[in-house]
C-alpha cells in the first residue's frame, strides 16, 4: 500500500501569511474587512505553487516568505491599479484654477451622489436623458408596456418557452416598438 507524503506542519506558515497581510494593507492604506482577503489570496498563491516546494533547496520559510512577497508585489499593483481608474478625489482639494476653492466648496448639494464621489456631471446631458426617456415612454405603444416589463426580466426566447404568447409575436412587437422609437429619434443603444 503506497503512503502519500506528509504535508510539513503549515502553522509557521500560515503566521506569515498573516504577517505579510498585515505589511500589505498597511503600506496601500487598505481597509481592516480587506486584511482577511488578501491573507487569503496570499495562502492561495502559496499552495497553487507548493508542489514546485523542493525541500532540499530551501526551508518552507523561506519559500512561503518569497510566495508571499511575489503575490504581494501582484496585489499591489492591482489595488494601485484600481485606484488610478477609479479617480479618487478628496472633498478637501483644491481645484486648480480657482482661489483656494476645495471641491465641496464647487458642488451643489443638488448636484447628487456622483458629484459628491467625485464623477464628472453634465446638467445638459442629464436633461437630455431625461426627455429621451419621455419621448420613449411616448412612442411605446400602451399595449405593449406589460411586454416590455416582461422582457426587463426575461429573454424573448424564455418568454416564447412560457407560452404567454407566441414566440413570432414576441420578436415581430420588438421590431415594431424599435420602428416607433427609431421614428422618435431613438436609436438603438447597441
Amino acid at each position: 500500500m503506497a503512503c502519500s507524503p506528509a504535508l510539513p506542519d503549515l502553522t509557521p506558515v500560515y503566521r506569515l501569511a498573516t504577517e505579510e497581510a498585515r505589511t500589505v494593507c498597511r503600506r496601500l492604506r487598505l481597509t481592516p474587512h480587506e486584511y482577511d482577503d488578501v491573507r487569503q489570496d496570499l495562502l492561495v498563491d502559496f499552495l497553487t505553487r507548493f508542489a514546485a516546494f523542493d525541500p532540499r533547496k530551501a526551508e518552507l520559510g523561506a519559500f512561503a516568505r518569497l510566495c508571499f512577497r511575489h503575490e504581494a508585489a501582484r496585489i499591489a499593483r492591482r489595488v494601485l491599479r484600481e485606484r488610478a481608474a477609479r479617480h479618487l478625489l478628496s472633498l478637501d482639494d483644491v481645484v486648480p484654477g480657482t482661489d483656494g476653492l476645495t471641491l465641496a466648496d464647487t458642488i451643489a448639494e443638488g448636484d447628487g451622489y456622483a458629484a459628491w464621489c467625485g464623477q464628472p456631471i453634465d446638467a445638459v446631458t442629464s436633461l437630455e436623458r431625461r426627455l429621451d426617456v419621455a419621448r420613449a415612454a411616448e412612442a411605446i405603444d400602451p399595449k405593449d408596456h406589460a411586454l416590455c416589463t416582461a422582457l426587463s426580466e426575461h429573454t424573448p426566447h424564455e418568454l416564447g418557452e412560457q407560452r404567454t404568447m407566441p414566440r413570432m409575436r414576441i420578436y415581430r412587437r420588438i421590431r415594431e416598438m424599435r420602428l416607433r422609437l427609431l421614428a422618435a429619434g431613438i436609436s438603438s443603444a447597441a
